[in-house]
């Protein structure tokens, strides 16, 4: 499903085609950085999908993508000052969108779109749309789904890293 929903490259979709099945399991040979251009691709697809039950499968396989991301991550995570919990360590990348929000929000009295991200960081809706994503389910920022410039931050300005 993932491959008919999503705008993939050709080689990662036929990755994706040729993946074999293993005891009921999908079993798909992926670099990091196929990862991370697949959870992008899912969460933009997933962010623009109007059927419900369709959103849930695509939002699922984007979770899912984004727990390997955190799992085998190769940046070198950050302790933000006063850490509260120990869920509360993001990456540098992760630093710096978090310092972008509060920022943002603090000079224009609104919070960032994500096409302002975008415009800030240089990488495409998709890239954004996953950073957001796993900004809220580590538990750093909340989100309405659907509705703009909803995010807002979890942490205190003393644990966001220097911009």
């Amino acid at each position: 499903m993932v491959a008919e929903r999503a705008f993939l490259d050709s080689e990662l979709e036929t990755t994706l085609r040729k993946a074999a099945t293993i005891n009921s399991k999908l079993v798909v040979n992926l670099t990091l950085d196929d990862i991370d251009d697949l959870h992008g691709c899912v969460a933009a697809e997933a962010n623009h999908c109007d059927d419900r039950k369709v959103r849930q499968v695509l939002d699922a396989v984007c979770q899912r993508l984004g727990q390997l991301l955190d799992q085998f991550t190769d940046e070198v995570p950050i302790v933000p000052a006063k850490v509260e919990s120990p869920r509360q360590l993001f990456t540098a990348k992760q630093g710096q969108y978090l310092a972008f929000i509060h920022y943002y929000t603090k000079l224009h009295g609104v919070p960032p779109a994500e096409a302002d991200l975008q415009r800030y960081f240089k990488v495409s809706p998709p890239v954004v749309h996953a950073m957001i994503l796993t900004l809220e389910r580590r538990g750093f920022i909340n989100r309405t789904p659907g509705k703009a410039r909803s995010v807002q931050l979890r942490i205190s300005k003393a644990q966001l890293p220097d911009f």
